[in-house]
């Protein structure tokens, strides 16, 4: 919202509600909070606020499948959705109760998921590494906008299902297993029914296994270019030594020790605000605490 300073200050509070065709969403009530005023005009849009203004300002629309996580996501082939984030390019998946998930907009390498071909994210080399040695790297004003958040890394035996019932299992709302179902950290990956939806031609009526037809692959932003594989935090629920990779053909079951790409995923905490920046590649969204 832009806001005329004066050198006093503002206490505000909240509610934001968004429509989307017949659904109505209604976001949590923003807590109160001091905004110091200086007599320059300036733009000031914390993460509640973000969920209105991405949605009236993105190219295409946030869509809202499951009501149960609360939140809105970006679908089609290039949204105004990039973040600038410790120098790098991200993108936003969307805001889900007040945390904003990104993905960064490039691999930083190939490696296995887990070296022990065990599908047990928590315990799995890649999750180590996500957690230790590359959320380490990370400077300290950047390290400090990231939610320890809760991964849903529940899967199924096969990616032969649509988005909706991929997002059910990885929930574990209709009766998947895995070895750990719910686990913490910093740092994970994309979930398969993340991939899903992003494509707005297909997450409603075509299966994950199908992805590679045209209509997937020309209206999904998530779609990494010149990769053979990237892997996603999913797990096979039926064999231990397997989870899912996604690339331009589509979603399927890969063996843990396989080597590919890598896209880190993170939460930001819900007091993390965009200050500036219209979301564009060449003029992404810039954030703040």
């Amino acid at each position: 919202m832009e806001i005329v300073k004066k050198n006093t200050k503002l206490v505000v509070g909240i509610i934001i509600g968004v429509s989307l065709g017949c659904i109505g969403v209604m976001a949590a009530t923003l807590a109160s909070k001091d905004v110091s005023y200086t007599n320059q005009v300036s733009s000031v849009t914390n993460v509640q606020e973000a969920i209105e203004d991405l949605y009236n300002r993105s190219k295409f629309k946030f869509r809202f499948p499951n009501l149960s996580e609360n939140g809105l996501r970006y679908t089609g082939i290039n949204p105004t959705n990039y973040v600038s984030f410790h120098g790098e390019l991200w993108r936003i998946i969307g805001i889900f109760d007040g945390k904003m998930k990104i993905i960064r907009n490039e691999s930083i390498g190939e490696m296995p998921w887990d070296s022990g071909n065990t599908n047990d994210w928590e315990s799995s080399s890649l999750y180590r590494y996500l957690n230790t040695t590359y959320y380490n790297s990370l400077n300290n004003p950047y390290k400090m906008m990231i939610e320890n958040a809760t991964w849903m890394v529940g899967g199924w035996k096969t990616p032969e299902i649509t988005t909706s019932q991929m997002y059910e299992y990885e929930r574990n709302t209709k009766g998947a297993s895995s070895s750990s179902l719910i686990t913490t950290g910093y740092v994970g990956l994309m979930n398969a029914s993340d991939y899903g939806y992003a494509s707005s031609g297909c997450y409603e009526k075509e299966t994950l296994n199908n992805y590679g037809i045209s209509i997937c692959t020309n209206t999904n932003w998530l779609k990494l270019e010149n990769s053979e594989c990237e892997w996603t935090i999913t797990s096979n629920s039926l064999d231990a030594g397997a989870t899912f990779c996604v690339h331009p053909e589509g979603c399927f079951n890969h063996p843990m020790n396989r080597s590919f790409s890598v896209r880190p995923v993170l939460y930001l905490k819900s007091n993390v605000y965009i200050s500036g920046g219209e979301g564009t590649h060449m003029d992404p969204y810039t954030l703040e605490m």
